[in-house]
């Protein structure tokens, strides 16, 4: 949105529509909760813009851009951010405030939001005591969903979510032929997506020869030390291969064809693929897989999901899938006392189904106690497999 854009709305008289709104001032709606009901009403929709420092004609249509104070715009601005992530259930993936300076009135702005169509409608927002409701804009109307509108909004969600853990089972599955078996190596699983995905042409240029941005940034939110991190002990090039819309590191020692220690994929529309292999010791019986690799694998990787599915574009939820597998299917976790450790604690030797989480990417880019939290439910459920108790480091 522009300031030559809105002076020639307001040239036409441009009206209100479905995926547009015009407002004076936000002064002439006193209740956050108006505001939560219109964002969640086009987020329920098509989506659409709701732009505020634009007066009306007296039928819906644009008449003068006024703007308002640049310092009360930005006001507002940060004041719809907090409506958007405070009021509405769920968050709205990629809803995006920003004010444009009119330069037909030096200090003066108007102030744009963006609601996408959201991929995790219905979205609802608390109105009555103790009750919530689900707006939907229609028309330059906002209603409320009935309840058949409601279930066919649910099913759509549950739709979208069997089909992104469909993509998730088969990235993971992709991951296969790159990986070194034996029957005593492990391999802990990581793959990601994002329900809102990055545009692909948006691709960054890979150069081979020098280390890749993204996987410098993201080594930089790992743990220093390399015993506190797997993926930092385990891959060190960080030169990428080039990919069919992905940038590829791997490290084997030596190379024979398959990677021995870690393989990521970086996919260009913020979705990820990982695997570092978890040491285990050499006995019979069933392979082990250490605690203590184990939850830094899974810690670091989701990390790294996290950090690339941001630094791409991507934006909603995070979605996660983690396992651990060998080639003979079967594992047990050894306890914690050493990473060699051959004691077993009494751990069932089961072949672990692969565990899913989500969790808002603008959370898990916040801070890394919100990527550790997350990572946690990972590791509660596949230790949980196991039959061990929690003993998650702290």
């Amino acid at each position: 949105m522009t300031a030559k854009m809105l002076d020639q709305a307001a040239a036409i008289g441009l009206g209100e529509a479905e995926d547009l709104d015009w407002k004076r001032d936000a002064d002439e709606v006193k209740d956050n909760r108006e505001h939560a009901k219109d964002f969640a009403a086009l987020a329920n929709a098509q989506g659409g813009i709701i732009v505020t420092g634009v007066t009306e004609d007296g039928t819906g249509g644009a008449d003068t851009v006024v703007g308002v104070d640049d310092a009360r715009a930005q006001a507002l601005a940060d004041r719809f951010r907090g409506v958007a992530n405070s009021m509405v259930r769920p968050f709205i993936p990629a809803f995006t405030v920003y004010t444009v300076a009119l330069p037909a009135a030096p200090g003066r702005s108007v102030v744009v939001v963006q609601v996408p169509r959201s991929p995790e409608a219905p979205h609802l927002v608390p109105w009555d005591k103790d009750s919530w409701r689900y707006p939907k804009r229609v028309g330059s109307e906002t209603v409320w969903l009935g309840e058949s509108e409601m279930e066919a909004a649910y099913r759509r969600r549950f739709a979208a979510r069997r089909d992104t853990e469909a993509h998730l089972q088969e990235l993971a599955e992709r991951l296969d032929p790159h990986l070194a078996g034996g029957t005593r190596r492990v391999w802990v699983v990581v793959t990601a997506v994002c329900s809102v995905p990055a545009p692909y042409d948006t691709a960054p240029v890979l150069d081979t020869r020098s280390a890749d941005p993204g996987m410098t940034e993201i080594f930089k939110a790992l743990p220093e030390s390399g015993g506190a991190s797997l993926l930092r002990h385990r891959l060190s090039q960080l030169a990428p291969r080039v990919g069919l819309r992905r940038a590829v590191f791997t490290e084997s020692r030596p190379y024979a064809g398959q990677c021995d220690r870690a393989y990521i994929e970086l996919h260009h529309d913020g979705s990820f693929a990982s695997a570092l292999q978890a040491t285990s010791a050499l006995q019979n019986g069933p392979t082990l897989l250490p605690r203590l690799d184990f939850e830094s694998a899974v810690r670091d990787l989701v990390t790294a999901a996290a950090i690339h599915a941001h630094r791409r574009g991507g934006d909603g939820m995070l979605q996660l899938l983690a396992t651990a597998v060998t080639e003979g299917g079967v594992l047990a976790l050894a306890n914690r006392g050493s990473q060699y450790d051959k004691q077993v604690d009494g751990s069932l030797a089961v072949r672990p189904e692969p565990v899913l989480t989500e969790a808002p990417l603008q959370d898990l880019t916040a801070s890394p106690a919100n990527r550790r939290t997350t990572a946690n439910r990972l590791l509660l459920d596949l230790t949980n497999q196991f039959a061990v108790e929690d003993l998650l480091a702290p």
